[in-house]
């Protein structure tokens, strides 16, 4: 069996947007968190963040009467006090994911981009265009880079404050990497049809676990 120094964990949830839902998942946050969720204005945002949040606490297998709040950095990178290991979140529409590891890591998840009139020149880099001709389903390709750059950006705590056109993706026999960082990189589809996308520090085994609301609700009751 692996330890948690040679694997990343990540855990995906689906989105119900039930009020009951949310209303059983809320007592479990403590004070700042829900002022936290109440800054979101729609109901599926305060929702899919609160599915996040109880999903992280969930991977750090800790009883809840642990300190464990949800913080995050001027930049926007979510950590989790009393807890040292590093997180990323992602959610797209009722998909939420969410990841850990104690090396620095990034997670994306995103729908097919053809739906949604991205300019691609915005963010593709000039040797990624190449890539782009070549390939045989020029929408996968096209969805699996925004994510990789989403990630990528996560994981070094930077968001889309770095131009992404400065960022370069090369292929090489199904693996994908970036020119001038040796960060690993991991992309898959969801059965879902989502695309989820990974940036690591270092190369590690993925451990990937689906769960669902009820049985959130049910570890975080077994939990207190």
């Amino acid at each position: 069996m692996l330890s948690q120094d040679n694997i990343i964990r990540i855990c995906q949830i689906s989105a119900s947007f039930n009020p009951r839902v949310y209303d059983q998942l809320f007592r479990f946050i403590n004070t700042g968190e829900k002022d936290y969720l109440l800054k979101y204005k729609k109901f599926a945002d305060r929702y899919n963040s609160l599915l996040a949040l109880s999903l992280i606490k969930r991977l750090t297998n800790k009883k809840l009467n642990v300190q464990l709040s949800l913080l995050h950095t001027e930049l926007g990178q979510p950590y989790l006090t009393g807890h040292q290991e590093h997180i990323s979140i992602s959610h797209c529409e009722n998909t939420i994911v969410v990841a850990m590891s104690t090396n620095k890591v990034g997670i994306d998840v995103e729908k097919n981009l053809s739906t949604l009139g991205y300019e691609f020149e915005l963010f593709l880099a000039d040797e990624e265009y190449e890539l782009l001709n070549n390939s045989k389903n020029k929408v996968d390709f096209i969805t699996t880079l925004w994510t990789l750059k989403e990630a990528y950006l996560k994981l070094i705590g930077r968001g889309f404050f770095i131009d992404p056109t400065n960022i370069s993706f090369n292929k090489i026999k199904e693996r994908w990497f970036l020119k001038d960082d040796f960060c690993s990189f991991f992309s898959r589809d969801l059965p879902n049809g989502m695309k989820l996308s990974i940036a690591s520090e270092v190369e590690k085994e993925i451990n990937f676990e689906k769960v669902t609301e009820s049985e959130l609700i049910e570890w975080l009751n077994n939990s207190i």
